[in-house]
């Protein structure tokens, strides 16, 4: 049996890492029940009573009980006491494979599992360009010193020529629920955190261009993050509250994507769109900016839009043409349906154990 670390800043968050951190731990136990004993090693962690997402019991998970308190004075004397926690904790628990799932992880997982057996996987959850410039230069030099690096999509694996043993394996679709969305609510319905990344200023725009024709559809946005105060009052401001609605956190995302008929993506950059695959899955057709990830999955007139960045005037024309064209949601909702399957987890977890088992 392998014993795996998987390290993750804090698994009590909501956001798309620990939602595919925890679909791998889950799937792994789900198809190789026999192949793998799991620890999720959380390094921040402020709720020690529980994980946003379901995890299997079988699934340990270590806290390690840090503070979120350096600055850039002290920045290097905290990474190097991590190190030597962690260090620590793999001289105890043995782990046979320690994996990443961020470029800090990835950089100092060859300092970690320096002198050990273990092997060492960094996971890329970012695109690329998105590390300050020093960190992309120290990448370029940790990198290769991991025994496998794994990336979402072929554009982000063009970018890591300089690393050895790239593999692409995309997020795996944590939904399994065989119910469609009938696309008759008048809902559109976007996911994510409230940051500047996801681009929620600019899906209020999109809305006040959508009011103007169509203004018995609903905007409801899920998600909680440091925005939230802009974006409620950018839509105050503009008087759009009575059709774009922040709505926080969902334990029932599922269901709240059957009650709508369009997902709709605004993000500035994308490595993956997590989200997207989960939208599919039940039967909506998507509509996002054009990035690394978004460009991977959707299928440009077939289960949705792709839309040059960043085109609000463009993206408010597709999105009225689904409104009005009932046939034509149905039509790229079941081509999702059937894209979407290529994400389902019968066909990633395959993925991972194959490369977990070829690096020991």
């Amino acid at each position: 049996m392998i014993n795996l670390g998987i390290l993750i800043d804090d698994i009590s968050k909501s956001a798309g890492t620990e939602r595919a951190v925890s679909s791998l731990a889950n799937g792994l136990l789900r198809y190789y029940p026999g192949n793998h004993k799991i620890s999720i090693i959380s390094i921040f962690n402020p709720d020690l009573s529980k994980t946003f997402f379901e995890l299997n019991p079988r699934i340990e998970i270590i806290y390690l009980h840090k503070k979120n308190d350096f600055n850039s004075l002290t920045k290097f004397f905290w990474y190097r006491n991590l190190v030597s926690d962690l260090k620590n904790l793999n001289s105890i628990k043995h782990f046979d494979v320690l994996m990443g799932t961020t470029y800090i992880h990835n950089i100092l997982l060859g300092f970690i599992t320096k002198n050990s057996k273990t092997r060492s996987i960094g996971c890329e959850h970012e695109v690329y360009n998105y590390p300050p410039k020093l960190i992309q230069v120290i990448r370029k030099w940790r990198y290769p010193k991991l025994d496998a690096l794994v990336v979402l999509n072929e554009i982000e694996k063009k970018q890591y020529f300089f690393s050895k043993n790239i593999f692409i394996i995309p997020n795996s679709n944590p939904i399994e629920s065989t119910e469609k969305s009938d696309l008759k609510k008048n809902r559109i319905i976007s996911v994510g955190r409230l940051t500047h990344q996801k681009g929620f200023d600019l899906l209020i725009e999109i809305a006040e261009i959508i009011k103007q024709k169509n203004p018995n559809w609903e905007f409801n946005i899920f998600g909680t993050g440091e925005d939230e105060k802009m974006l409620q009052n950018k839509i105050d401001v503009k008087n759009l509250s009575n059709i774009v609605k922040l709505k926080g956190l969902s334990h029932s995302i599922e269901q709240e994507y059957l009650n709508s008929s369009i997902f709709l993506l605004t993000s500035r950059w994308e490595s993956f769109g997590l989200v997207l695959i989960e939208a599919m899955k039940l039967g909506l057709p998507v509509i996002s900016f054009e990035c690394d990830g978004p460009s991977t999955i959707i299928k440009d007139n077939e289960n949705g839009f792709l839309i040059p960045k960043f085109e609000k005037e463009l993206m408010a024309e597709k999105i009225i043409k689904l409104i009005e064209d009932k046939k034509l949601r149905e039509k790229m909702g079941k081509n999702s349906i059937e894209l979407s399957e290529a994400y389902n987890e019968k066909n990633i977890m395959p993925l991972w154990n194959q490369l977990i088992q070829s690096i020991i």
